[in-house]
């Protein structure tokens, strides 16, 4: 069946699968972070949006702090988030989600989630990075009344970020 493929049948079905693969489409399990380490997944945020079922499912088999990078949850973050009612998967959902992000996505980007915990929006841009820290921009959207916010996070080991005071 393939060798009745022309060439550039063959490299269009490439471009395809690799496409797939980028897009989800095929759950590629070695997405390497800015600081470094690997991950099994991105959790849909290089595709704009942090995937919190998939992320809550992992909390409950105990894998979510292991398949994904994790903004520390210290005085800085929890002013950050101040303003939501928190609880444990709330706080879970906003810190991988804000972690993943600036793990893999690239400068520019923005990844937006829905903390289904709180009822809060948030989009989410990292931006640039400079050793091991990036400057965010982003938009936390709270029963019609949107927020913004800007920072910058530092990864004092691989897979952790913490907000720069």
């Amino acid at each position: 069946m393939f060798s009745a493929l022309s060439r550039g049948h063959t490299l269009a079905l490439t471009l395809l699968i690799g496409l797939a693969m980028l897009t989800g489409g095929v759950h590629a399990k070695n997405f390497v972070g800015y600081t470094g380490k690997r991950w099994q997944s991105d959790f849909g945020v290089l595709r704009g949006e942090c995937n919190v079922k998939d992320l809550v499912k992992a909390y409950k088999k105990g894998l979510a702090f292991t398949d994904s990078s994790l903004l520390e949850l210290d005085t800085a973050a929890q002013a950050l988030f101040a303003t939501t009612s928190r609880g444990e998967i709330a706080d879970l959902i906003d810190t991988a989600c804000f972690g993943q992000t600036l793990e893999l996505v690239p400068s520019g980007q923005v990844v937006r989630w829905l903390n289904s915990a709180s009822g809060v929006g948030v989009y989410l841009s990292p931006g640039a990075k400079s050793d091991a820290c990036r400057t965010y921009l982003g938009v936390f959207a709270i029963s019609g009344q949107k927020t913004k916010f800007r920072g910058e996070a530092c990864s004092p080991t691989p897979g952790v970020w913490r907000i720069q005071q």
